[in-house]
C-alpha cells in the first residue's frame, strides 16, 4: 500500500514538472516569435534608450511584456541612479521610464 501511494505520489510530480516545462516552452516559442516580428532591432532600441536618460546602459533585453513586444533597458545615471525604460519593440517609443526595482520577473532568481 505504501509503495502504491509513493509510486502515484511521483508520476503525479512528473505530471506536473512536465506541464511547467511545456508551459515554459510555449512561453519561449511565443516570445521568439514576437522577436522575429519586432520592426525595431536592439540597436535601435539602446539609442532610444540613450536618448531617454543621462547615463550608461547596463542591461538590455528583449521581452513579452503583458503581450507586448517590448526591450526593457536599465540605465545608471552618473549619480548612480538605476532607471528602467521600456521601449516598444514595434514602433520605438518609450512606453514607461521609472526607478529600477531589480528583478521582478516572475520566475525570479531568487537564492534563498
Amino acid at each position: 500500500m505504501k509503495r502504491m501511494i509513493t509510486l502515484t505520489a511521483m508520476i503525479a510530480t512528473g505530471i506536473v514538472a512536465t506541464t511547467g516545462m511545456a508551459l515554459a516552452e510555449t512561453d519561449d516559442a511565443m516570445e521568439m516569435a514576437m522577436f522575429s516580428e519586432a520592426q525595431f532591432d536592439i540597436q535601435k532600441a539602446l539609442t532610444v534608450a540613450l536618448d531617454a536618460m543621462d547615463g550608461k546602459i547596463a542591461s538590455i533585453e528583449f521581452e513579452s511584456e503583458d503581450g507586448k513586444a517590448v526591450y526593457e533597458a536599465v540605465a545608471v545615471a552618473p549619480d548612480g541612479a538605476m532607471t528602467e525604460i521600456l521601449i516598444d519593440a514595434n514602433d520605438g517609443t518609450v512606453i514607461a521610464q521609472g526607478p529600477y526595482g531589480g528583478d521582478d520577473d516572475e520566475e525570479g532568481d531568487d537564492n534563498g
